[in-house]
C-alpha cells in the first residue's frame, strides 16, 4: 500500500510554526499538547511542522486549555513581534480597543442601529 503524501501548504506552515512557538514559550512539551488534543505525539508533530492543518476542534482547545490568542496562531491582527513584545501602553490600547468592540457586540445583540 502507498503512503500518500502530504502537501504542506504555506498557511499550514506559517500556522504550525507559530503553534511551535507558543507551546515552547509556554513551557509546555509536544506530548503535553497531543495529550491535551488526545492524539500521539508524531500525529501533534504533524500539524506543528505544516504536514496537517489545525482543526477547528484543536484550535478550541489551544483557546480554551491554554488561552492562546487566534489571532497570533492564524496570523490576524497580531504579528509575532507585537504578540510577545506588547508594552505595557499597549496593553491599554488593546483593552480599550477591546472595550469599543464588546460594546459594539452588545448594541448589535441588544438590537440597537450601530454604524461604523
Amino acid at each position: 500500500m502507498k503512503k500518500s503524501s502530504r502537501k504542506k501548504t504555506d498557511i499550514n506552515v506559517k500556522i504550525g510554526r507559530r503553534l511551535k512557538h507558543f507551546r515552547t514559550v509556554n513551557g509546555l512539551s509536544a506530548e503535553e499538547m497531543a495529550s491535551a488534543f488526545g492524539i500521539v505525539k508524531d500525529s501533534y508533530l504533524r500539524i506543528e511542522n505544516g504536514s496537517t492543518g489545525l482543526s477547528g476542534e484543536y484550535a478550541f482547545i489551544l483557546a480554551t486549555k491554554f488561552n492562546c490568542d487566534m489571532n497570533y496562531l492564524f496570523g490576524g491582527i497580531v504579528t509575532d513581534d507585537e504578540f510577545f513584545k506588547i508594552s505595557e501602553a499597549g496593553r491599554e490600547d488593546d483593552n480599550q480597543r477591546l472595550a469599543e468592540i464588546l460594546h459594539y457586540i452588545a448594541d448589535i445583540v441588544n438590537g440597537k442601529n450601530v454604524t461604523n
